[in-house]
């Protein structure tokens, strides 16, 4: 198995959900919208492993392609709160 940067941020997805405080008032995901992230973290790493067969091609488009997520993320954080 390769290792790619979706899986590591998939994983590390898995470790904050579990290691949430579910008292806390503020939660960053229900379960609902973490079941659906993981399903498309883990659908769009199986289309880059199929689409590109270069390891390193790959880690810079993934790395790129979670660069670009988290950035629009913030940006939607912060217009619509």
């Amino acid at each position: 198995m390769r290792f790619t940067p979706l899986n590591i941020a998939s994983a590390c997805l898995v470790a904050w959900f579990v290691m949430e405080d579910p008292r806390d008032e503020k939660v960053l995901f229900n379960w609902g919208a973490f079941i659906l992230l993981m399903l498309v973290l883990i659908g769009i790493d199986i289309a880059f492993r199929i689409l590109i067969k270069q390891n390193r091609k790959m880690w810079l488009l993934q790395l790129g392609f979670l660069v670009v997520v988290c950035i629009t993320s913030l940006l939607l954080k912060v217009i619509f709160s």
